[in-house]
């Protein structure tokens, strides 16, 4: 006679041979369709980083994205660190660019790093900002967080440079006035403007005078634009424009000149500069559109 237990027993561990044999087949098919990604790295633009720590900080970058079994990488640095953002027409079509912008927050102990992809099938530059106590806090993240980055900037999350419809165009948000720090041009009266460390800075006329400015970034819901003030009393010279005897009469009681910028592209800010503008045989305040570009 048939013993009912032991053939219910047989059942059972059959059944789970079956289903242990499916679930090791299903790992080993899940592999087959991981998405590969090509990734060229940069490696890192840092601000007040020396260059120990700036070697350390841009080798980890670099190990961790090897280790990530889905991406080839390949090493596209040159030298410790770059001074400011690569350009797009240095990335390849075909795969994803990155690089990590580092800085140090203002008024603040606290860093910054910001991981940029470029994404050559979307033409799109995608960033992702975290913030750390300490320097050190950058170099104690794990491998996974570098990933989960990636992942949702391919995904299409983070800050992405767009254009926006009927007026300026929209850019990446930056979380210190150091991002910015170099040196800009763009105007034909200008020679260069220098933004240094702490939102301060100075423009240089082609006439050999020179202003103070002030930076600061002010944000507003997913808006952000960045104000820059001229800080002292006006000069004739600051109105090139202008016939010389409308600037020395018109300078005395002159409105601050000021440039509101949207940050394009990682070098470039184009916005409006409030100024006086001559119209008709007179001064009076208005706009003109006006673009900077970044030059070291």
């Amino acid at each position: 006679m048939i013993n009912k237990r032991n053939v219910l027993r047989h059942a059972f561990n059959f059944s789970l041979k079956k289903i242990t044999v499916f679930v090791f087949a299903a790992f080993l098919f899940i592999p087959c369709f991981a998405q590969k990604y090509s990734i060229d790295y940069f490696g890192i633009v840092a601000t007040g980083v020396d260059d120990n720590m700036s070697k350390m900080t841009s080798d980890l970058y670099y190990t961790q994205l090897c280790e990530i079994n889905s991406y080839t990488v390949q090493d596209k640095r040159n030298g410790i660190r770059m001074s400011s953002s690569p350009s797009t027409d240095e990335f390849e079509d075909g795969k994803i660019s990155l690089y990590a912008v580092i800085t140090k927050k203002d008024n603040s102990s606290k860093w910054i790093s910001t991981i940029t992809i470029y994404d050559s099938s979307r033409k799109a530059t995608l960033s992702e900002a975290k913030e750390y106590d300490s320097f050190y806090k950058i170099l104690m993240e794990p491998k996974s967080t570098l990933q989960e980055t990636i992942s949702s900037l391919l995904s299409g999350n983070g800050t992405a440079v767009a254009s926006s419809s009927g007026g300026s165009k929209g850019g990446a948000t930056i979380q210190s006035t150091e991002f910015l720090s170099g040196t800009w041009g763009g105007e034909d009266t200008i020679d260069k403007i220098v933004i240094m460390r702490g939102g301060r800075g100075f423009v240089i006329f082609k006439n050999g005078s020179s202003m103070n400015i002030t930076v600061e970034i002010k944000t507003s819901g997913a808006s952000q634009s960045i104000i820059i003030t001229q800080n002292g009393k006006a000069n004739a010279s600051f109105f090139p424009e202008l016939p010389r005897e409308v600037a020395l009469k018109e300078a005395i009681n002159a409105e601050p000149i000021k440039w509101v910028f949207n940050l394009d592209d990682n070098d470039t800010l184009t916005g409006t500069k409030s100024t006086l503008i001559y119209s008709n045989g007179a001064a009076s305040n208005g706009t003109l559109n006006v673009t900077w570009k970044r030059k070291s």
